[in-house]
């Protein structure tokens, strides 16, 4: 899939960089780390990071329909209504039909999904916390800052 990232100039093979000195791959590695702890926690509660992330899409109002959160997280509609048939059976989220289109379905967040989230942000706060640490406070800044501006260029589009 395209992450609406390109590069203007092909590296030749002179001035490319090793594979592991690459940003991508070095965020796709602790990305990988940093989920199998995240998903590792949720487990606990019978939830996974889609869950959670179409609970947090909900929340921020990225996303009102059940065709919105699958476009905006990039997977079928069928499973986002998967993943809505769990949240609602474990209420956190609720579904009512969309009053300008009967054949969609409308998602806010229960009470409890919002306590779940809350939950959820307490436990990312430790690992931002331990990710700081390692970094000392300027470079743990400036890691937050840029994470914060491509994940703003990431929903732009959606």
């Amino acid at each position: 899939m395209n992450s609406g990232y390109s590069i203007d100039v092909a590296p030749t093979p002179g001035n490319r960089r090793p594979l592991y000195e690459s940003p991508a791959f070095r965020l796709t590695v602790l990305g990988i780390h940093l989920a199998s702890d995240f998903a590792e926690h949720l487990q606990a509660a019978g939830l996974t990071p889609k869950h959670v992330g179409m609970l947090t899409v909900i929340e921020q109002g990225l996303a009102r329909t059940q065709d919105d959160v699958a476009r905006l997280m990039r997977v079928s509609p069928s499973m986002i209504v998967r993943i809505a048939d769990h949240l609602e059976q474990s209420d956190l989220i609720v579904r009512r039909r969309d009053p300008e289109n009967r054949r969609k379905h409308v998602l806010s967040l229960t009470a409890q999904g919002k306590a779940v989230l809350g939950k959820t942000a307490d436990f990312a706060a430790t690992l931002d916390a331990a990710l700081a640490a390692r970094l000392g406070p300027d470079l743990g800044q400036g890691l937050d800052q840029a994470l914060a501006v491509l994940m703003g260029r990431l929903t732009e589009g959606q």
